[in-house]
């Protein structure tokens, strides 16, 4: 366990021994835009290094005491990218904060299943991640009342028309009525 643990620069870029994990890493990488990439990277980096840091005493170590594993390496990964943006003074953009948060929840996952602290297959993982979403949800005080409230109002505002009308007036997707219709030019004149 220890070569793991003072491993992390290998940790950091290499794959991932679990394939449902690398699978699962792969795809939260493809969605990333190459601005929102680069701060992934870096937020990866930093919260493995921390989760990493002082070899067998590490936040990562500590997974091989846990009553449940599982889920303390979802929580555990949420609270290490808080802790992050805390240090960085609030200046690390969401859009990399949470699919980061995600990728080390994997690699502490990678780390329980190459342990043999727990198995890791697709049940513990779909655990994972809905223990992962509760907690982030719960850390920017939004409610599952209140998601489900959200998302009741946009369904109603889809189902009516009129609403619709007006959201694709403001997009831009329909043309307003009163807009002048551009003049085509003549060919070959400037």
């Amino acid at each position: 366990m220890s070569g793991f643990i003072n491993n992390g620069q290998a940790m950091a870029g290499g794959a991932l021994s679990n394939p449902l994990l690398q699978q699962t890493e792969d795809k939260i990488e493809s969605g990333l835009t190459p601005e929102t990439r680069q701060n992934y990277m870096k937020i990866v980096v930093a919260g493995l290094h921390v989760a990493l840091d002082r070899g067998s005493g590490s936040p990562m170590a500590s997974l091989a005491k846990s009553q449940d594993p599982i889920a303390d390496a979802a929580r555990g990964a949420v609270s290490l990218v808080i802790i992050l943006r805390k240090e960085a003074r609030g200046v690390m953009p969401l859009k990399a904060m949470v699919p980061a948060a995600m990728t080390l929840m994997l690699r502490g996952l990678d780390f329980i299943s190459r342990s043999k602290i727990a198995p890791v297959g697709q049940p513990e993982l779909v655990r994972a991640t809905h223990i992962f979403t509760d907690f982030v949800l719960a850390r920017f005080g939004i409610s599952k009342a209140g998601l489900a409230n959200a998302a009741q109002r946009v369904h109603a505002i889809t189902q009516d028309p009129e609403a619709m009308a007006k959201i694709n007036l403001k997009a831009g997707i329909t043309r307003h009525p009163m807009a002048a219709t551009p003049t085509p030019l003549p060919p070959g004149g400037t």
